[in-house]
C-alpha cells in the first residue's frame, strides 16, 4: 500500500502535468477506520466490493448464521462479530500469508 510520502510524490507529478485543479481526496485507512468505529454519522449500512464467488460465499455464510440464530438477524450479527473477535491476530496473519503465497505462485 502507498504511504503518505508516495501520495505526495504522485500529487506533485500530477500538479507538474497540469492536473492540480482536479478534485481529489486523500484516504488514510487508519483514520477512516477510526471514523467508522466512532460512527458519529450513525450509519447502519456497509458496502463491500468483491468478486462474484466471494459475494456468493459471504451471503451463504450470512444466511447460515441467521438461520442458526432462529432466523433473527439482530441476534446473528453480534454473534458473528463475537466469533470474528475470538480469532487470534496470529491466526489471521498466518491465513493471510498463506493466501498471499498462493496468489504469488499463480
Amino acid at each position: 500500500m502507498e504511504t503518505v510520502k508516495d501520495a505526495l510524490v504522485h500529487a506533485k507529478w500530477l500538479i507538474e502535468h497540469g492536473r492540480g485543479e482536479e478534485p481529489c481526496k486523500l484516504f488514510l485507512p487508519k483514520l477512516e477506520a477510526q471514523r467508522r468505529k466512532e460512527n458519529k454519522e450513525g450509519y447502519r449500512r456497509f458496502v463491500i466490493q468483491v468478486d462474484e464467488e466471494l459475494y456468493k460465499q459471504f451471503h451463504e455464510m450470512k444466511d447460515r448464521y441467521i438461520t442458526l440464530c432462529f432466523n433473527n438477524p439482530s441476534l446473528a450479527w453480534p454473534i458473528l462479530l463475537q466469533i470474528l473477535a475470538a480469532v487470534k491476530d496470529e491466526t489471521i496473519v498466518a491465513m493471510a500469508q498463506a493466501d498471499q503465497n498462493v496468489e504469488e505462485s499463480t
